[in-house]
């Protein structure tokens, strides 16, 4: 939107002591022609730009004319970067590189590299599935239209009809928080879960939604390095090529050091961890049981041994 990119430009030469109009053009993103015609606007506005011909020329406020300038320190300026560069891999929407333009210093933005962080929330293939969900779910939330889609919970596969409202990153997957009219409540829902969608014409209004409920003490402790009152102790056993690989399933530090193995030549190593479900820790041990051996406890060798014996009479 103009407005943004106006205010941004207020702050861009209250920033610096001149830039020039190509410099300008980049950073928005729009034409030369666009930044001469915004800055008409504001000397029209009554703040009173100067041109400065030559090869050290550019444009810049009258010596003299005071604009505010930005209130965020160094370290703020990099925090906040470090987000909306965040939030910008995702979206690619112009008007965050303008909202970037007008609260991150050009200097702050070049110090990628000193902030603590660096957020990339965009997925490594080009063709995302997750990143296509995003997109068409995002526009249904600013739309504020109801969405059907076809659910899969723990216990049922169904369609509900939900009302969009926030698009949530949680530790490593994609969520959506929305009002669930089939419950009558909000609730998160998985975008790997979702496994058909289509954008309704029918709208709702768009009031406040809730605070989203993570669920306090959700999953705690289903992986943990401490010992609990009533958790198993967990211990595999794996060859060392496979490491790399099942760090994707487990913290490496979960992982006890190689062991040689006997008289063979081979390297094995161990991982442990205690859990106080012992259904998630099948769940879990199953999906890379071409990889790891159950050492312990027995409960959990028995169950994955009476799951392995059900896959089995599938291919009799």
């Amino acid at each position: 939107m103009r407005i943004q990119r106006l205010l941004a430009l207020v702050c861009v030469l209250a920033d610096n002591e001149k830039v020039t109009v190509r410099e300008l053009a980049e950073r928005f993103e729009v034409s030369r022609r666009t930044i001469f015609r915004d800055l008409e606007a504001l000397n029209c506005a009554g703040i009173p730009i100067v041109s400065q011909p030559g090869r050290e020329g550019g444009v810049c406020v009258m010596e003299g004319y005071k604009v505010a300038r930005s209130v965020l320190s160094s370290d703020d300026a990099r925090r906040l970067f470090s987000a909306l560069d965040g939030l910008r891999s995702i979206d690619g929407d112009p008007s965050t590189s303008g909202l970037i333009a007008r609260l991150v210093p050009e200097r702050e933005q070049g110090a990628r590299a000193a902030s603590r962080y660096a957020i990339d929330l965009s997925s490594w293939f080009k063709d995302s599935v997750v990143g296509k969900k995003l997109r068409t779910l995002a526009e249904a939330i600013d739309d504020a239209r109801c969405v059907s889609m076809d659910y899969i919970s723990r216990s049922i596969r169904r369609t509900r009809v939900v009302e969009p409202r926030r698009l949530v990153f949680k530790q490593s997957d994609w969520y959506l928080h929305a009002f669930c009219r089939t419950r009558g409540e909000f609730r998160l829902f998985k975008l790997r879960r979702i496994a058909a969608f289509r954008t309704l014409d029918e709208t709702f209004d768009p009031e406040p939604g809730s605070a989203i409920a993570f669920g306090e003490g959700y999953g705690a402790g289903l992986f943990s390095a401490d010992e609990a009152e009533g958790a198993f102790q967990v211990v595999l056993e794996y060859d060392v090529a496979d490491e790399f690989a099942l760090t994707e399933r487990f913290d490496a530090s979960f992982f006890c050091g190689r062991a040689t193995g006997l008289g063979d030549g081979s390297t094995t190593g161990r991982i442990s961890f205690y859990t106080p479900d012992l259904r998630f820790a099948t769940d879990t041990v199953f999906g890379v049981l071409d990889k790891v051996r159950v050492i312990a406890p027995e409960e959990l060798r028995e169950a994955v041994r009476a799951r392995l014996e059900n896959v089995s009479s599938f291919y009799e």
